[in-house]
């Protein structure tokens, strides 16, 4: 599959860039979540909504030279609108290849996945209301090579008085998610246009040196990825470490790095709406969590948390600090929850030369 290719720029790639596309900047706007009861007229609205995309996509082949509003504008959320445009700003500012250029035959669309000639339609669409006010909407693309159609799942939720979309994920492409990955490919072609990864190796690798008991000449410091995770418009930088295998996520806010998470053995770096963390096991029947709220990209609490269970499951002891004093399972609780949402983001990354 192509989708090697995207992840390449996404994951394990060194550089990124993109198409030339057009596109207006939206105003920003968080939009209020609304709580949704789950009923046959709610499900109906929004399989109706769906339906509506598919004949304005339609109706846009048809009249291509109309000046009619996009898609995204017609029926994304101004979240999604905002994400779209950053993405497409570096594509217009570089010549090797986009977000979307992937496909067999060309760049993907982010609505029906493909270029296909025709009418499209959505076939065999599935709505899920979830707690938060969102719809879970999966859907297949008709009108394809494969007669059953392309596999999609739409998030959409309710603003400015209708369904909108505010997340599309390509579920053959391992449920590719597209929102966070054009994210952090836009975060990258913004950041990295000024940012200097020397001027911050020296300090980052006394800070790791410390923090894995090893001389400074023995960490290697192999890769590096901006990511604006509180979007403050300061990024913060994910270092991969070869030696030892970890990772690493520092902010740069301040007059020098502060270390905000790490990852090593089991465990996993975490992004959240407002912070990061890094969890996982830490030995058998071991499970750990350190996590850093952040506020102007520098933390305003750490907290983290610790449990070991016996060889039945049964919890059998745990350990819960905030600032480094002993707390409460109940107060780590309360922190989870103000960092958010967990965002399945990966930084796009580049080589450090050692």
């Amino acid at each position: 599959m192509k989708k090697v290719i995207l992840f390449a720029l996404v994951v394990l790639s060194w550089t990124s860039c993109g198409n030339k596309t057009g596109g207006t900047t939206p105003e920003t706007d968080s939009a209020q979540v609304q709580e949704i009861t789950d009923t046959v007229s709610t499900v109906n609205a929004i399989t109706g909504q769906v339906k509506a995309v598919f004949d304005y996509l339609n109706e846009l082949r048809q009249h291509p030279d109309d000046k009619n509003p996009s898609v995204d504008e017609r029926f994304g959320t101004k979240e999604w609108q905002q994400v779209r445009a950053d993405a497409k700003a570096v594509d217009m500012a570089c010549e090797c290849g986009g977000f979307f250029d992937f496909g067999e035959n060309g760049p993907l669309d982010a609505w029906v996945y493909d270029c296909y000639e025709g009418q499209i339609s959505a076939d065999s669409i599935k709505v899920n209301i979830l707690p938060n006010g969102t719809a879970d909407v999966s859907l297949y693309v008709k009108n394809t090579p494969d007669a059953k159609g392309v596999p999609v799942r739409w998030l959409m939720r309710m603003e400015d008085g209708q369904w909108r979309v505010n997340d599309i994920i390509f579920v053959q492409d391992d449920n590719l998610n597209l929102l966070n990955g054009m994210r952090a490919y836009a975060d990258d072609g913004k950041y990295n246009k000024t940012f200097t990864i020397g001027k911050y190796l020296t300090e980052m690798k006394k800070q790791a040196a410390k923090l894995y008991d090893k001389n400074e000449d023995d960490i290697y410091l192999v890769g590096y990825g901006l990511l604006d995770i509180d979007r403050d418009g300061i990024p913060e930088v994910s270092i991969r470490c070869e030696e030892p295998e970890a990772t690493v996520v520092f902010s740069i806010a301040g007059e020098k790095p502060t270390m905000l998470a790490d990852s090593f053995g089991a465990s996993e770096i975490y992004y959240f709406e407002h912070g990061v963390g890094a969890q996982g096991g830490c030995g058998t029947g071991c499970m750990m969590g350190s996590y850093a709220i952040l506020e102007n990209s520098l933390p305003t609490v750490r907290f983290r948390s610790y449990e070991q269970y016996d060889m039945n499951g049964n919890l059998d002891s745990s350990e819960n600090t905030i600032d480094e004093k002993e707390s409460t399972p109940e107060e780590v609780e309360k922190l989870m929850k103000k960092l958010g949402e967990s965002l399945d983001i990966v930084p796009v990354m580049h080589e450090i030369e050692n």
